[in-house]
Formats: C-alpha cells, sequence, structure tokens
C-alpha cells in the first residue's frame, strides 16, 4: 500500500466552552497560536520577520507564516469547537508537541489534554507521533460507510466541482492529493502515495450549500466562506481505500484544510 511516508502527532484538548459566537472556530485558534509562538520564540523583538536574520530557524516562522519552498504549515486544525481541539502536527514538527500543548494551556481553561492514540482512539499523556506507513495497517472491520466532509471546497481542472456533479471519486482523488502534497513537502518522496480505484457502491445521500462565518481578528470583520456539506454511503471491500480515508479525517481535504476546513468523518 502506497500512502507515503511521513510521522505526525495529534494534541487534543478538551476545555470549558469558549464564550464565543462564532461558527467556525479554526481561526480562533489559529491565532491562539500564533501570538503564543512569536511571544515565546522571538529573539528579535524589533525586527519584521521576514528580514529577520533568524527566520529560517524560528519556531514561529517556520510553523506560522508562510516561507519559501512550502503550500501550507505543518499543523492541521482537525476539530475545533467551543469545547473541544484537535491539532496534527506534521513532519519534524510532530516532535513540539509538547510546546503546542503549553501555548494552548495558557489560553483555554483545560480541562484536559494529552496525544490522541490513533490506533486505540484514545487520549494519552506521554508523545505519540506516527507514520504514515503504520496507518496502512488499519484494517476496516465493516462493508459500509458513511463519509461526511464538512467545509468542503475542491477543484477538478481548476473549476469548483459544485454538488451536482460531485462523485465519491472526486472526494478519493482529494484524498490522495492531499496526503501527496503533506508527503512531498514534509515526507520522503521516495515513497510514493497511491489511493487504488474503488470497485464497490457510493451514493451521495446529501450535497448542500452553505456558508460559514469566521471572524478575523487581524482583518477586524466578519467573513463568509462559501461551502459544500455533503456525505457518501459508501459499500464493499473496503480494505483498500479505508487507511487513506481514515488519515484525511485527520488531515482533512480541499481547500483550506490547515485552517480546518474539508473535515472529514467516518461514521460505520
Amino acid at each position: 500500500m502506497q500512502i507515503g511516508n511521513f510521522n505526525f502527532s495529534v494534541i487534543e484538548l478538551r476545555f470549558e466552552p469558549v464564550d464565543k459566537n462564532y461558527k467556525f472556530f479554526g481561526s480562533y485558534y489559529r491565532g491562539i497560536l500564533g501570538r503564543y509562538l512569536k511571544r515565546r520564540f522571538c529573539i528579535l523583538k524589533n525586527a519584521e520577520c521576514p528580514s529577520c536574520p533568524l527566520n529560517d530557524k524560528c519556531l514561529y516562522m517556520l510553523a506560522f507564516e508562510k516561507y519559501e519552498g512550502v503550500l501550507f504549515p505543518p499543523y492541521v486544525i482537525n476539530r475545533a469547537e467551543k469545547n473541544r481541539l484537535r491539532l496534527v502536527l506534521i513532519g519534524s514538527f510532530s516532535e513540539f508537541g509538547d510546546v503546542y500543548l503549553e501555548a494552548f494551556e495558557r489560553k483555554l481553561k483545560v480541562e484536559e489534554a494529552g496525544y490522541l492514540n490513533p490506533f486505540y482512539n484514545e487520549m494519552m499523556k506521554q508523545k505519540v507521533v506516527v507514520n504514515s506507513r503504520d496507518i496502512s495497517h488499519l484494517t476496516a472491520n465493516l462493508e459500509e460507510l458513511e463519509v461526511e466532509i464538512s467545509f468542503l471546497r475542491l477543484k477538478k481542472s481548476s473549476k469548483m466541482v459544485p454538488c451536482d456533479t460531485l462523485s465519491f471519486e472526486d472526494i478519493l482523488r482529494a484524498v490522495e492529493k492531499r496526503i501527496y502534497l503533506i508527503n512531498k513537502f514534509y515526507g520522503d518522496t521516495a515513497y510514493k502515495v497511491f489511493l487504488p480505484r474503488f470497485e464497490g457502491r457510493a451514493e451521495k445521500s446529501l450535497c448542500s450549500y452553505f456558508k460559514v462565518r469566521r471572524y478575523s481578528n487581524r482583518k477586524k470583520k466578519t467573513m463568509e466562506i462559501p461551502s459544500i456539506n455533503c456525505s457518501f454511503s459508501v459499500n464493499g471491500d473496503l480494505s483498500s481505500i479505508y487507511p487513506y480515508l481514515y488519515l484525511s479525517s485527520l488531515l482533512n481535504i480541499g481547500t483550506n484544510s490547515s485552517m480546518g476546513f474539508g473535515q472529514v468523518k467516518l461514521n460505520p
């Protein structure tokens, strides 16, 4: 099974509900993370980040700002709710989980925090770092699965894919592309990513448009983002695609995945 070769670590926090009337919490938690990392790791306080001589070594710059050669930051806001946050750290940044946990524990009234073990779906206190190849051994002892994708914006041939033509094959190609890009920038490109064609049946049970309202603290305004919510009932031999789907449920797919869009939920 060709599923790349990159490390990742999942941290999870549960805390007292945040008193914010947001529909989308991704940018809120991203802001907390950025402010903390800059305070902690900025050595030259008066320097501008792009011209700072240390910007190729600063964890804030490498983990939060865009820099040459990388399309997206090395973290994924995987679940962002009023009282729960799941953050996936990828590549070498998977070793910095304690720093990220500390960033949120200083701001949120945390009730429980730790590392998610994806094989047992349990929160653990000790650091858990997993390689994508380990996920290839996951098996699904079922022949039916509900796949739900929220905040989805997918492009095909540089055009947005509308609800009426969106297919499960489009979803699988988006999963493959997302894992490929992460492996390209944060993994070992000697290991390929190839998602085999699914031979079972997939019926689209829901596809609807909606707008996500999110507040940008940087721009000091609320923005509306057009999105799609869809789900598929999948039947058949899932053994060849389940590891990829599970990995996408941690890494998200589509546009603005790192911010928390394109979340994939698997419901047996």
